[in-house]
């Protein structure tokens, strides 16, 4: 997680149009674990998100973008390795 996970997970948030509560449930419905409360602080840079919790909400935001008619520009832990 190369650039400040925060800046980018919330940026994609907004570029999605999704408030944190509907990321949160969308996140829930993937098998996310966290509270909305720890999203939010993912999203803020208060927690650094695990690997796995920072992949369910990269596909959570690509699912989104998908919706609206677009790819699936969120980056998920392994991509941001392969770099």
């Amino acid at each position: 997680m190369a650039e400040q996970t925060s800046d980018v997970l919330d940026r994609y948030r907004r570029d999605a149009e999704l408030s944190h509560g509907e990321l949160w449930l969308r996140y829930f419905e993937l098998g996310g674990m966290s509270t909305g409360l720890q999203l939010e602080a993912f999203l803020y840079g208060a927690l650094r998100p695990s690997a796995h919790d920072h992949d369910v909400i990269a596909h959570t935001l690509n699912e989104r973008f998908t919706e609206l008619g677009g790819d699936h520009p969120v980056p998920y832990v392994e991509d941001e390795n392969d770099n």
